[in-house]
């Protein structure tokens, strides 16, 4: 399991989210939302933003080179 900090627009925190290395953009989404829910409504249009670039949803954590506590964003997809 990969630890990844996540953050989730509308949120007021980030949130830790256990990821694995063949998890897509697409599941971190979904990993996000669900754990934040409380606070804030899933939306099915969104994006995942890491290192300021958008990721395909089908791209996976390795593809990404996401590394252990880094960060990732969960903002809605305006197209």
């Amino acid at each position: 399991m990969i630890p990844l900090y996540g953050f989730l627009q509308g949120d007021s925190i980030g949130l830790l989210v256990l990821a694995d290395e063949n998890d897509t953009a697409a599941d971190l989404a979904d990993k996000l939302q669900a754990a934040a829910r409380v606070r804030v409504k899933a939306d099915t249009k969104v994006k995942v933003v890491y290192q300021g670039v958008t990721v395909g949803s089908h791209t996976t954590v390795a593809q990404a080179q996401m590394g252990a506590l880094d960060r990732f964003d969960v903002i809605k997809d305006l197209r």
